[in-house]
């Protein structure tokens, strides 16, 4: 396969703005085919072939591989449709909204051999490698404590990020990075946590909220989401020798950095010891390392089994929310999938 040919379902913002662009950089593939309910949406995109349904794109044999970046609750259904259809599948995070359906997603991933992957283009920054050899010299120690924030102000009132049935909710929506950051990329992995925060009146979604985690070391993280607070993203780790923080760690192609996330070191005085700013085209590094999946038959560096781990906590987290925010601990079995 010379050039990996590439479908997308839906004219979302982000496959607009972010995904389509991204294909087109790579030199090892081809924007094929979009799919779209309105067929004005998706002549924007100057793509050369539009399908008016979900299935005629999914059954094109020209076609490798799908962008599936439909609302939340619609993933399961497309992302197994496609894989049933011989396509390899990069769907949008979060990829389910409960564990089962991961689990659904995974054993159509393993029966028809095609590459799965969640997109979470953000751990693709060289950013998050230069944290880990950080922590790697133990120039802060062994980590204590992280913490998480992302956040932003949602003006849409008819939002679908506000539709519970959908997936919505902060913790879904910008949560799920920081959760990521915690039990993916640094590794911890929770015993027990706890989920609270401003749930909306009418939406019954949280738009603001902030969970705790503890592991079997007693290590603590905080993660902390808002739709209604202003734009920032970080995370911080703490250790006994300083700390190591991460500004535009999310989305450091809008930041204010001049698209450049910064990774800052201080020791326990509080004293500056690194400082460094770094650039990545984050969405084009994740493109290419899918399409090398796909090309050189393996499993990508994030796979369905983390995608699993990864719903299993967040499922526990919104568990929590809606019960008086009690502290709930991690089932051994659902506790590790890897």
């Amino acid at each position: 396969m010379s050039k990996v040919r590439w479908g997308i379902m839906s004219a979302a913002n982000i496959a607009f703005e972010q995904m389509v662009p991204a294909i087109r950089r790579s030199e090892n593939a081809v924007v094929q085919a979009i799919a779209s309910r309105t067929k004005k949406k998706a002549e924007k995109f100057e793509i050369p072939i539009i399908y008016e349904s979900y299935e005629e794109l999914i059954q094109d044999p020209d076609i490798d591989a799908v962008y599936i970046p439909l609302p939340n609750g619609l993933h399961k259904e497309w992302a197994i449709k496609a894989m049933d259809a011989g396509k390899h599948v990069l769907l949008e995070k979060p990829a389910v909204l409960v564990a089962k359906d991961m689990l659904e997603i995974k054993e159509a991933q393993e029966r028809n051999n095609v590459v799965f992957m969640e997109a979470f283009m953000y751990q693709f920054h060289e950013q998050h490698q230069k944290v880990k050899e950080l922590l790697d010299s133990g120039i802060i120690g062994e980590y204590k404590h992280i913490k998480t924030h992302f956040s932003y102000q949602l003006d849409n009132p008819n939002d679908i990020r506000l539709v519970k049935e959908l997936g919505g909710g902060a913790m879904w929506d910008v949560g799920c990075y920081g959760m990521h950051v915690v039990t993916q990329l640094i590794g911890m992995k929770p015993v027990k946590l706890s989920l609270s925060g401003h749930i909306h009146p009418e939406h019954d979604v949280d738009i603001t909220s902030t969970c705790v985690l503890i592991d079997e070391n007693n290590r603590t993280a905080e993660i902390s989401s808002s739709m209604e607070l202003p734009s920032i993203d970080y995370y911080e780790i703490f250790g006994p020798k300083g700390t190591i923080r991460v500004d535009g760690a999310f989305r450091p192609d809008v930041s204010h950095l001049d698209q450049r996330g910064k990774v800052t070191v201080k020791d326990k005085q509080n004293n500056i010891v690194y400082i460094e700013a770094f650039y990545t085209d984050q969405y084009l590094v994740q493109v290419e390392h899918f399409q090398t999946s796909i090309q050189e038959g393996k499993a990508p560096q994030y796979n369905a089994n983390h995608s699993l781990e990864m719903i299993h906590y967040i499922q526990r987290s919104y568990d929590s929310l809606y019960n008086n925010s009690m502290l709930t601990e991690i089932s051994e079995k659902g506790k590790r999938y890897l």
